[in-house]
């Protein structure tokens, strides 16, 4: 009777997070409208700002808090992994530029803190104490979702900045994210028994068991990020041997 009375469909009123995803879309358009912002990059912005409202203010967020375990870790993965690249792609080198002139910021994205924090997050976050406290009280949930978009914004900052990091340490940075984070998921997805007892008692869509519904969490979120750090991985990789050929190329040749 739990399931059938569960209202997937019902959308969030998060009136703090819809209300920064204005300010974010406004400030972005204006800036963007004053330094000629290629529109290539401002379809990027605005896919991450959209992936946030749907990440929290969708059905989405409704099933995450009060259903399954796996749509929780969907709406992790979206805004710590889908939404920052894009956001990043959509400032410019010029922007960046502009933004580093803090020292905090310069500091904050160098590539030793940014991957420290990133898979800070990840780690501590998911610890079952930790996750279980944000679900029980929710009000640490919009801090969970701030540490999750921070945390992916400052990662992809130096390998989607234009000039910060070389290819070499690129694919060292990536390789290091992909094995060093996979833990994580490998974990959620492979353990013996339910990891967080909130999902224990709560309605699971499509007759799923809540160790079902944990392992097809831990699944996608493993998949997810491989697939995402391999596609920029490889194309790192042939950035780098076309510059290697063309550097490679002699004087006067055609």
């Amino acid at each position: 009777m739990a399931v059938l009375a569960f209202d997937p469909w019902r959308g969030v009123a998060d009136v703090e997070w819809a209300l920064a995803i204005l300010v974010f879309a406004i400030w972005y358009a204006w800036v963007a409208h004053r330094l000629g912002v290629p529109v290539w990059r401002r379809c990027c912005f605005a896919a991450g700002l959209l992936l946030i409202g749907l990440a929290l203010l969708s059905p989405i967020e409704h099933v995450a808090l009060d259903a399954m375990l796996s749509f929780h870790l969907l709406q992790n993965v979206m805004l710590a992994d889908w939404a920052p690249p894009l956001l990043v792609l959509g400032i410019t080198p010029a922007m960046a530029g502009i933004a580093e002139r803090r020292r905090w910021v310069r500091a904050a994205t160098a590539p030793p803190v940014a991957i420290v924090y990133w898979l800070a997050v990840w780690y501590v976050v998911h610890i079952p104490a930790v996750y279980g406290f944000a679900l029980d009280h929710r009000w640490p949930l919009g801090i969970e979702h701030l540490f999750f978009l921070s945390a992916g914004i400052l990662f992809w900052w130096p390998v989607l900045v234009p000039g910060r990091m070389a290819p070499g340490p690129k694919l060292a940075y990536l390789g290091a994210a992909f094995f060093l984070a996979a833990p994580v998921a490998t974990l959620i997805a492979l353990a013996p028994s339910r990891i967080y007892g909130y999902y224990d008692t709560t309605p699971h869509l499509w007759g799923l068991s809540p160790i079902e519904d944990q392992q097809l969490g831990g699944i996608l979120m493993a998949v997810e990020q491989s697939i995402i750090l391999f596609v920029v991985f490889s194309v790192t990789f042939m950035h780098m041997l076309t510059a290697d050929e063309r550097a490679a190329e002699p004087l006067g040749s055609p």
